[in-house]
């Protein structure tokens, strides 16, 4: 298996991840994102309208599949050659080195530019977080490392900003935007309160979508709903997003529920493929335990040995037949 293929199964396997990738593939949610998080004094720098996602590849293949694709480059404000890196690293599990991963980051991006002949440049993280506690983990590398206070010195330090959506109030999120309508959706994805929230969550959908995209991104929201979460059940899904949806949800469902059926015959083979297998291994054990029983009853009562290789053409009748024949024969013996 190549490398792409390794890193498109586990995208698969991740539908939040899968989610999040989807949704900063639209740079003007981006946009929303670094204004909403970043000091006002940073984004004033910055010339968001220049912000694309990066053309490389910034990290090996020790790194990849945390963010190779969610890299983008933004002019500064400025105006010039130098620019600013905005590296965004999707999380929804606290993880204690998020911020050295970052920092790995941060310098594997500006080893690619030295070796493009570029010069440095500044690298701005941002972890995007929808755990279901809130993050705990260091946002600083000196957190990290434990060291004499005389040390702090020799230990890199930055910021690492941190949207933790398990923190932000549903009054900051509930303000009339298609972005932080998503952001509603990843925080509550995991989270018993998911039926009680998700009419008003898919209302907010229904109300703010463009209608030229609309079908497009109700088809991704109930993809991720599908995938995503075990808090509500297929048919609690399809009652709500018609109710709520109405047209734009009728248009959507038949596509997903025929993709539901086909789902549902590919694991219906999946698993009849897999219980044959165990079926077939564990007959397969119980003949072999069979054969080598049969051919040391034979041994011990003085009959002509039947060879392994003759006892497994026989019938699994015949072969059953004969091992309780012996089995008789040594019983009563042993009496």
């Amino acid at each position: 298996m190549d490398e792409d293929t390794e890193e498109s199964d586990d995208r698969l396997k991740n539908p939040h991840d899968r989610f999040v990738r989807r949704l900063l593939g639209d740079t003007d949610h981006v946009r929303e994102l670094v204004r909403w998080q970043l000091p006002a004094e940073v984004v004033a720098e910055l010339d968001l309208e220049t912000l694309v996602p990066a053309k490389e590849t910034f990290v090996d293949k020790t790194l990849r599949g945390g963010l190779s694709d969610l890299v983008f480059q933004v002019e500064l404000a400025g105006g010039g050659d130098a620019f600013v890196m905005l590296l965004f690293e999707h999380k929804s599990v606290v993880d204690e080195q998020a911020v050295f991963q970052v920092l790995r980051y941060m310098v594997a991006i500006n080893e690619q530019r030295q070796r493009n002949g570029q010069p440095l440049c500044c690298v701005i993280p941002l972890i995007l977080y929808h755990g279901v506690r809130s993050w705990n983990a260091p946002r600083r590398l000196p957190e990290l490392i434990h060291a004499p206070a005389a040390f702090r010195g020799y230990i890199p330090d930055f910021d690492m900003p941190l949207l933790d959506l398990s923190g932000c109030s549903d009054a900051e999120l509930r303000r009339e935007s298609v972005f932080l309508a998503y952001m509603t959706l990843l925080k509550y994805i995991r989270r018993d309160e998911l039926p009680e929230r998700l009419p008003e969550i898919l209302s907010l959908f229904h109300r703010l979508l463009p209608p030229a995209t609309a079908l497009e991104s109700i088809e991704t929201v109930l993809r991720y709903l599908v995938v995503g979460t075990d808090r509500v059940s297929r048919q609690e899904l399809v009652t709500v997003f018609t109710r709520v949806m109405q047209s734009e949800g009728a248009s959507a469902m038949p596509t997903i529920a025929e993709e539901w059926k086909e789902e549902g015959r590919q694991e219906g083979r999946q698993e009849g493929r897999q219980e044959g297998r165990q079926e077939g291994r564990q007959e397969g054990r119980q003949e072999g335990a069979m054969i080598g029983q049969v051919l040391a009853y034979q041994q011990f009562l003085g009959r002509p040995t039947s060879g392994e290789e003759a006892l497994l053409a026989m019938g699994a009748d015949e072969l059953r037949a004969l091992f309780q024949q012996l089995d008789a024969e040594f019983r009563k013996l042993r009496r």
